[in-house]
């Protein structure tokens, strides 16, 4: 996923783990030069869809805490 949210731009995603089989929610946060600004990861999910719909909600949580 790609979004702008009040002047950031965020990309999100999912990667899998082979290890455990569970997929890691992954955002970073990007300001109006394209620096990341911060990255992290959510906890992880059997699906990867919801892993990755985690790490959007959670960089905008990040965004309106700034």
């Amino acid at each position: 996923m790609n979004a702008n949210y009040k002047g950031y731009s965020i990309v999100a995603g999912a990667d899998h783990d082979d290890t455990t089989g569970l997929w890691n929610g992954r955002y970073r946060i990007l300001d109006d030069k394209g620096i990341v600004v911060y990255e992290s990861f959510v906890e992880p999910l059997a699906d990867q869809d919801q892993a990755g719909e985690a790490a959007g909600v959670e960089a905008r949580a990040w965004i309106d805490r700034q």
